[in-house]
Order: C-alpha cells, then sequence, then structure tokens
C-alpha cells in the first residue's frame, strides 16, 4: 500500500512499517471508523462535518448527482431546441434566401425583389388607356382573374376587396388583370367590379386589352403561369396563377402571396403597406415582446437554479417570483395579440416552410403550447408549497416543474424565430 497520495497530504510509508490503517490515516488529519479500519476516507465531507458516510449517506449522495446529471441532460436538450428553431428559422422563414430564386411570403420589410413588373399597355374598366406608367411612384398589388371564373376567381376577389379596405389610407393601388379579355370587355369588367367587388375606381383597377399580350406579360414579367383551353367549358377556360404580385412605386416586384387565404393575402397588405411608407397594419411589435419575455423568463429560471444550488435561498425565491410575474406579463400580452390584434388583420402568421423543417416547427410548437396549458397549476402549486414552507413537498414538484417551464420558454423564443427569422417584424 506504500506510496498512496491522499489530497495533497503526502505520501503515507506507515503501512511499509506495518502500521495499522487508522494511525496512518491519523497522522494525516484524517478520520477513519475504528470499528471499520480498512474503509478508506470519503473526501468533500457532509453537513455533519465528518468524513465518514453510511450507505443511507451514500444513496443521498448517488441520487443527487443522478438528479444533477438529469438536469445537465434537460438543458442540453433545450438548447438543442433553441438552435434547431434557429436553424428552422434560417432556412424556411419569410423572407429568407436569396432574390434571384422564387420566394413566396418575404417580410413586409425585406429587401428582396425580383426583377421588374414590366411594361404594358392596356385598357381600364373605365375606357381609358393605362400603362406601367400611370403606376409609377406608388406600390400596387396585382392578381389575375376573370370574370366567367368558376374555380378561384372568386376567392381571389373577395380577398383583394378585403385589401382594399385595409389599404384604404395608403395610396397604393390594386389591380385585377383579366387572362380572358375576348369575354371581358371594359363594359363587363365595370359591371362585374361594381356589382361583385364593391372596388373604388381610383384605386383599384380592372385591366383588359390583347390576350396574346397579356399572357405573355403574365409569364415573362410575373413568372407566373396561365394558359387557355379552348375545350374547357366557360367557367374553365383559363388556368392561372392564384398569387398576388407586391410591386413597388419603381416597378420593381417585390414578392408573392397566396391570394385566395385570409393569411396571404393579409402578408401582401403588410408589404404593400411597408413599400408605402405607412405604418404596418399589425402591431408586430407583439410577436418581439412575447419573444423578449420568454427569453428573459428563461434567463431568470436559470439564474434561480444557480441561486438554490449555491444556497441563497432568498435570491432564488425573488428570482422565481420574477419568472412568473414575467410568464404573466407573456400570457397578458400573448392573449391581447391573438384575440384583439390579430382578428382585423388576417390571423396569425402560420409557418411557411415545408418537409423537415415543417416538421421540425410542429414539434416546437407543440412543446410550447402544450406545455404551456401544463406546466400553469404546476407552476402555481410549486410557489403555494414553498410560501407554505412544505420543503419536501415542493422540492418534489420543482423537479417536474421546472424543466418544462424552461422547456416551454426556451421553445416560445425557437418559435418565434422560425415565424419571423433573424430580422424582427416591423
Amino acid at each position: 500500500m506504500g506510496g498512496l497520495d491522499l489530497q495533497g497530504h503526502g505520501r503515507l510509508h506507515g503501512a511499509a512499517r506495518g502500521d495499522h490503517p487508522a494511525r496512518q490515516h491519523a497522522r494525516h488529519g484524517l478520520q477513519l471508523d475504528p470499528e471499520a479500519p480498512d474503509r478508506l476516507p470519503v473526501h468533500g465531507g457532509d453537513r455533519r462535518g465528518g468524513w465518514d458516510r453510511t450507505s443511507s449517506d451514500r444513496a443521498s449522495l448517488w441520487r443527487q448527482t443522478l438528479h444533477e446529471g438529469a438536469l445537465v441532460s434537460v438543458v442540453r436538450a433545450l438548447a438543442i431546441l433553441a438552435l434547431l428553431g434557429c436553424a428552422v428559422a434560417c432556412d424556411s422563414s419569410p423572407g429568407s434566401g436569396g432574390s434571384t430564386g422564387f420566394v413566396r411570403n418575404p417580410a413586409a420589410d425585406s429587401p428582396l425583389e425580383f426583377g421588374p413588373a414590366g411594361e404594358f399597355r392596356l385598357t381600364e374598366r373605365s375606357g381609358r388607356e393605362v400603362t406601367q406608367e400611370d403606376l409609377l411612384g406608388r406600390p400596387w398589388l396585382a392578381g389575375c382573374i376573370f370574370t366567367r371564373c368558376g374555380t378561384i376567381c372568386p376567392a381571389l376577389t373577395t380577398q383583394m376587396r378585403w385589401a382594399q379596405e385595409r389599404l384604404r389610407d395608403t395610396d397604393a393601388r390594386l389591380v385585377s388583370i383579366s387572362v380572358d379579355p375576348e369575354h371581358d370587355t371594359p363594359e363587363i369588367l365595370g359591371e362585374y367590379a361594381r356589382e361583385f367587388a364593391g372596388a373604388d375606381p381610383d384605386r383599384w383597377w380592372f385591366l383588359t386589352g390583347e390576350e396574346a399580350r397579356i399572357h405573355a406579360w403574365i409569364r415573362d414579367s410575373f413568372h407566373l403561369a396561365v394558359a387557355k383551353d379552348p375545350a374547357a367549358p366557360p367557367a374553365m377556360l383559363v388556368a392561372h396563377s392564384s398569387l398576388l404580385v407586391a410591386v413597388d412605386g419603381e416597378g420593381r416586384i417585390r414578392g408573392y402571396y397566396e391570394g385566395t387565404t385570409r393569411e396571404g393575402t393579409a402578408r401582401a397588405v403588410a408589404r404593400v403597406r411597408h413599400l408605402a411608407g405607412a405604418a404596418a397594419h399589425r402591431a408586430t411589435f407583439h410577436p418581439t415582446l412575447n419573444a423578449a419575455l420568454n427569453g428573459l423568463s428563461a434567463v431568470l429560471l436559470l439564474c434561480g437554479l444557480l441561486a438554490i444550488r449555491w444556497g441563497r435561498r432568498c435570491l432564488h425565491a425573488g428570482l422565481m417570483r420574477a419568472a412568473l410575474v414575467t410568464s404573466i406579463v407573456f400570457l397578458v400580452s400573448y392573449l391581447h395579440y391573438h384575440f384583439v390584434v390579430l382578428p382585423d388583420s388576417g390571423g396569425p402568421v402560420h409557418f411557411v416552410g415545408e418537409g423537415a423543417a415543417r416538421a421540425a416547427y410542429l414539434v416546437l410548437l407543440v412543446i410550447h403550447v402544450i406545455g404551456a396549458l401544463v406546466n400553469l397549476p404546476m407552476v402555481l402549486r410549486t410557489l403555494w408549497l414553498a410560501r407554505a414552507e412544505r420543503w419536501e413537498e415542493h422540492k418534489r414538484l420543482a423537479r417536474l416543474t421546472f424543466p418544462l417551464w424552461l422547456a416551454v420558454s426556451v421553445t416560445g423564443v425557437a418559435v418565434y424565430f422560425a415565424l419571423y427569422g433573424l430580422t424582427p417584424p416591423s
């Protein structure tokens, strides 16, 4: 046994002379149980100040170690979720990607451009001839329709009428382009606009003209599909895209949006309002505020964990109360945003990615929403147990409440990045 070194106390040579192990350690300031002289000292001590540990002490130590290991695993998992959210945001969020590809749903303040809207000379429903020069200096939102259409055109016109109301306080125009101009004369378009669309003649134009030129303009400048099938019934005579095209005041295409849904139209409206220099109709500071509150809650929770690990009970209690207040403020802001702000601005923003990115986003969303519903009563119960000084029950429940609370906070930030990318909405 000669040569055993314990915590810098020197090398023990007594064993070579046959000294009793208890006497060896006594000379070095260590204590052994005289009834069990072969038991090695356990370093680190416990609250009783002794070096020896009973079997129950060792079991308690193992349990503490396992809890700490589990907590480290939870924190690592949350970090991975946060990174996943950022990756999803970078890969598939609105407005991401380069300006050379076809990107749907760019954010309202996205710098993306998709080339010029091209030149045209067409007839408006009023009978006057208009060109691209008449639209310079103000943004406009364009879509394709024809009056006999029995498929997507009624939905497109309905959404354009909704957009007209949301753009009334701007100088933006709306432009509906007939892809069946042989039938859609200025007179027919005028009647359609008055009776079906309720269109303001100064702000919403309906254009017709030579079919070949219109189709070529749509394909070559807007890069949208359009094809006529003479054998098809009148209601399905022309197949065309359902996308709305946002164009800025300099005649540059700035975004493509689904025109048959309220969600897509709301995004198109936000884009055009931004291009018009108007304040966005939607109070977009809410998502950023909510994400910041979630992030602050996560920081307070982690600081509270460190405080209790260091034995700073009062500091721990204060930090956990602050985390609760932050979460309550988040809840109030979240409910106000979803039930007061969004109903008037087209509903919530939905994730636009596909495939694996969408699956990853849905995992984040489920953890966030379901976790929040389950966690709220757990948080309140845990804090009540602490206030009642029922410490054993408090600790048992806190081991479940804390990681779930932290997961809800972290995934809230991840969901924000998945929806809005790395650039906050403005």
